[in-house]
């Protein structure tokens, strides 16, 4: 038995290297080395390019000619007008909302032992009317119901007087049930008349009113400057107003109406402020304009929350003799539209005191002082259609 000099490993009969440390074998010849075999270079081949572009293209060229054809046109014009709406913000709105809106007075004595007191509210109508002249129907008051009932001895007036002492107190509830329509004009300034072509029924709403002031310096002023440049184009000028006002002025809410010099001064208002500022601009250019009032959910959610609103009107000329009436809403900022989340209560008929007189629904008398709350919810509603109007 032959071991390995280096580690005692027992050797094999053949290796010339020990198993376990290899360790060279004394006396044995180290094994043949084969060498490998040579590695034959791959042979490159010829790179072919592949003509998949080709038929592409060609596809591509028969639909850009199909393209050119005048039957593809329409289908183009749908893609372009596909791409605008996708790309631009709008008003998705009904068609048209009926409702039951229910209105709850409770009057109570703040001060005194004993108050006589009065509550005027105006009595809604079918719209249009008044100065709005005909034309299509966006509000018709179906059932009109209060009790208790009131005195409709005044024309175009609800009116309840009563007297209260002490801890006493009054109710009065006021059912409206009603349906509106969105309003909408698709009226271009191409298509609308001059400030020429009024006929004088209309010089009532170009006078001075009640907090309506066409002779202010100051909106005279701004009259002719948004006047400049238009041709005397009434859509443009009322299109100039709207801007302004938009644009200079900020919502905040108030009690009563500010004057125009007011409102140019502080650089703020509500809703009857910007509408009367309007109103006296619009008057001032020679546009016969007023005052509609009413009320509107102030909050979307489900429309329980309401309170009062002005928003305007202005006559425009058309060709042809033909007149319509646009609506404007500044503290919403729809210009030609309004939605039908609303119930017009007064249109302004020209009277000064009617339009004060609107402001001032409640008044009380005697030794004490009356006062009163008022809740307005939605009794039922429904919609019908839906229109998407482009903000």
């Amino acid at each position: 038995m032959e071991q390995c000099s280096y580690c005692g490993f027992v050797l094999e009969a053949l290796g010339s290297n020990c198993p376990n440390c290899s360790v060279a074998v004394p006396g044995r010849l180290p094994a043949a080395v084969t060498a490998p075999e040579p590695v034959q270079p791959r042979q490159a081949t010829p790179n072919h390019r592949r003509r998949g572009w080709l038929k592409p293209l060609l596809a591509l060229l028969l639909v850009a000619g199909l393209l050119t054809l005048p039957q593809a046109q329409p289908f183009l014009r749908g893609l372009d007008d596909l791409w605008g709406e996708l790309n631009s913000s709008y008003y998705e709105v009904p068609e048209t909302v009926s409702m039951t809106l229910m209105r709850n007075f409770t009057i109570f004595l703040t001060s005194g032992p004993s108050a006589d007191w009065r509550l005027a509210l105006s009595e809604p109508d079918h719209r249009p009317s008044g100065p709005q002249g005909a034309g299509n129907s966006w509000q018709e008051i179906h059932t009109l119901d209060a009790t208790p009932a009131w005195d409709d001895t005044h024309a175009g007036k609800m009116l309840w007087e009563g007297h209260i002492e002490g801890n006493e107190r009054a109710e009065i509830s006021v059912s409206y049930n009603v349906t509106v329509s969105t309003i909408i004009s698709d009226l271009k300034a191409e298509g609308a008349g001059t400030i020429d072509q009024y006929p004088a029924a209309y010089d009532d709403f170009l006078q001075d009113e009640w907090k309506v002031e066409p002779s202010n310096t100051q909106v005279q002023e701004l009259a002719t400057q948004f006047a400049n440049g238009t041709g005397g184009n009434v859509l443009r000028i009322l299109r100039n107003i709207f801007d302004y006002v938009m644009g200079n002025f900020t919502y905040v809410l108030g009690t009563t109406p500010k004057s125009c010099d007011q409102t140019l001064s502080y650089g703020y208002g509500d809703c009857d402020d910007l509408g009367l500022l309007y109103v006296s601009i619009a008057r001032a250019a020679g546009i016969p304009a007023w005052m509609e009032l009413g009320m509107i959910p102030r909050s979307s959610d489900g429309l329980q929350d309401w309170g009062g609103h002005a928003w305007v009107n202005a006559l425009v000329p058309l060709g042809g003799g033909n007149y319509t009436v646009v609506t404007v809403d500044l503290a919403n900022g729809y210009y030609l539209w309004m939605p039908p989340y609303r119930l017009s209560e007064y249109v302004d008929n020209g009277d000064s005191d009617d339009l004060k007189a609107f402001y001032f629904l409640f008044s009380s008398q005697g030794s004490g002082r009356a006062s009163f709350t008022q809740d307005i919810s939605v009794a039922s509603y429904s919609e019908q259609g839906k229109l998407r109007i482009e903000a």
